[in-house]
């Protein structure tokens, strides 16, 4: 049995992982896990060593596997793998990542970032930058029989415990967001995501950005897009969210028309079609029309009024509202 040590994080990851048993035996994904437990283990070195792993989801979108656990992610803490996170989607904003597409996933307990825009060939610099001496990062690129996958990670309101040093934590805590939405949606906005302070009047700003910035009452209802009441409603946000994650973002990534009923019922695809229509009328999404098929997209223009229909279920829009059968989660 191979074990692993801290003198093999010298090592490049991708020799480390393939000298391992479970590489030998075929079971590549297991092999990826164990050597980014031992980056893991070690990310509160001072000189750290960040380990990420990159591929592709099923659905062929650009995906970074991290050494950060999903839970680390949506707790913010411990102090340095929120570190090491926050380095490595300023990494692939970087290289080209669309921000406001940057979903998270849980695969097997770890966190993806899923980057749909993200350019392979500057990624390995923009990961190296990311992490200056005496700290390293490095990208390994996974087999081709490991496609991470998993459920998204939600990002709820700001962490329970702030750190008082990280000034995206305060501009959470105003706007009741997670620091990492902060961070993106500044990113979209061309904004620093690592600034050492921000004016007052950005809080203001992130909340025109759509940034919600209004707390949950003690007993409101789940926001989950599973528990939703309406089911034409969690239709709609259960296809805008698959239509982020695979990276549909913009007229040049589409995806065929009929493919907006993919995971209703029989009985169901009607009014899955017709919630389809809807959100091209409502202008969430665009179309665009190839080899005679209908193809359609998330318009960027649109991402604020996306992300608040995904999260929590809300829109401002007559022609959606009209479809739904029940009000929204927070307005019930």
């Amino acid at each position: 049995m191979t074990r692993l040590g801290i003198a093999d994080l010298s090592r490049d990851p991708a020799e480390v992982a393939g000298s391992l048993p479970a590489w030998a035996r075929g079971d590549h994904d297991d092999a990826v896990r164990e050597a980014l437990a031992l980056s893991k283990k070690h990310l509160h070195d001072r000189a750290c060593v960040a380990w990420i792993w990159a591929g592709a989801t099923p659905d062929d979108c650009p995906a970074w596997i991290l050494p950060v656990s999903a839970q680390q992610v949506r707790d913010m803490a411990p102090r340095h793998a929120a570190g090491v996170m926050m380095r490595a989607v300023g990494a692939a904003v970087e290289a080209g990542a669309t921000p406001d597409a940057v979903t998270v996933l849980d695969w097997h307990g770890l966190a993806v970032l899923t980057l749909p825009g993200v350019d392979d060939e500057i990624a390995p610099l923009a990961v190296a930058e990311a992490f200056p001496p005496p700290s390293r990062g490095m990208l390994a690129l996974l087999p081709r029989d490991v496609r991470p996958d998993g459920p998204e990670v939600a990002l709820p309101g700001p962490p329970a415990r702030p750190d008082p040093d990280d000034p995206l934590s305060a501009l959470a805590t105003a706007t009741w967001s997670h620091p990492l939405r902060v961070a993106l949606v500044l990113a979209a906005h061309g904004q620093a995501m690592d600034a050492r302070s921000y004016p007052p009047e950005i809080t203001d700003q992130l909340r025109r950005w759509g940034l919600d910035g209004v707390p949950p009452p003690p007993d409101a209802p789940s926001l989950e897009v599973e528990d939703d009441p309406c089911p034409r409603r969690r239709h709609a946000r259960t296809v805008l969210r698959r239509l982020l994650r695979m990276g549909k973002v913009g007229a040049q990534y589409h995806t065929e028309f009929d493919h907006l009923y993919r995971g209703a019922a029989p009985e169901d695809r009607r009014d899955a079609l017709e919630v389809g229509e809807a959100l091209v009328r409502a202008g969430l999404l665009g179309e665009k029309p190839s080899v005679g098929q209908r193809h359609v997209y998330l318009r960027r223009d649109a991402l604020p009024a996306i992300h608040a229909l995904i999260d929590r279920g809300e829109t401002s829009d007559p022609v959606l509202a009209a479809e739904w059968t029940a009000a929204a989660p927070r307005a019930s």
